[in-house]
């Protein structure tokens, strides 16, 4: 009965929402912020750090549209990034978007990064149970999905091991089998997972850092009182940088607030970002 009530609310939300969004059109360099970070993560020092662009929560084809994406791309490729990390949430919801998806593809090709674009399923993404479209549109935009998956990269001569989930609450996220390709345990290691609240169970892996989203910083939050919404597993962590310890190991967790919006078009005191981590060994 609950489940009912909750879902009943949900599809209200979202019917209210929707209405809104011709009234709450948004500009998309508007209302964002470039963040910049440094981590010590890496084992070697290098001259120019690795650069990792990391965003999330696009919720395309909400409120969030193909021209939102243009000037996006535009921002993303100014930051001259090694890899682009998307942590879930492209699509609102892929099989009611009005828009042909597949005609994103070759917009999403335009993102530059040399050592490629990742993707990580978020809760949106897993409860329409569409997998073959998404794949299809993420293996033609060039970019690499990393479902319970990963592989070792090279960067100026060190070897870094990136990896990812499938969704947490609407899949089978294993955080294992997304490391069991890794040759060792002390090679620097980042993993994306949606949901950030999950870093608490993933920092008993010797991971060095864990990009997510989920939460959209709250996406309507009060001087004080903070986010009023929290969803599941993003209560939390819910934006920006934490350090996380499991007996001697650090790791570091960053959740970016997405470029999107959900069930309501409307950002209050939670601007959206895109995130700039450069990699180093100080």
């Amino acid at each position: 009965m609950f489940k009912l009530i909750k879902h009943a609310v949900f599809t209200a939300i979202d019917l209210f929402g929707t209405q809104l969004i011709p009234l709450m059109k948004d500009n998309a360099k508007k209302n964002l912020e470039i963040k910049k970070i440094k981590l010590p993560i890496l084992k070697q020092q290098h001259k120019e750090g690795l650069r990792i662009v990391h965003i999330s929560d696009l919720h395309i084809g909400f409120q969030y549209q193909y021209e939102d994406l243009i000037q996006h791309i535009e921002m993303i490729n100014a930051l001259e990034p090694h890899i682009v990390a998307i942590t879930g949430d492209l699509f609102d919801n892929l099989r009611t978007i009005k828009q042909n998806p597949f005609k994103y593809i070759p917009l999403l090709k335009t993102i530059k990064a040399s050592h490629g674009v990742y993707f990580c399923y978020g809760n949106h993404d897993q409860r329409i149970f569409m997998s073959n479209d998404y794949l299809d549109i993420l293996s033609n935009s060039n970019i690499t999905l990393l479902n319970n998956y990963g592989h070792t990269i090279e960067y100026d001569g060190e070897l870094i091991y990136l990896c990812g989930t499938d969704d947490i609450i609407n899949a089978s996220g294993n955080i294992s089998q997304a490391l069991s390709n890794r040759p060792h345990q002390n090679m620097p290691t980042i993993v994306l997972v949606h949901e950030g609240d999950y870093a608490d169970f993933t920092k008993r892996f010797k991971v060095d850092l864990q990009l997510s989203g989920h939460s959209h910083g709250g996406q309507i939050r009060l001087p004080i009182v903070g986010a009023l919404v929290k969803p599941k597993l993003g209560s939390k962590y819910v934006k920006g940088l934490y350090k996380l310890k499991y007996k001697k190991h650090r790791m570091y967790l960053h959740v970016s607030k997405g470029l999107g919006t959900t069930h309501l078009p409307i950002r209050l005191f939670c601007k959206k970002d895109i995130t700039l981590i450069t990699l180093n060994k100080k």
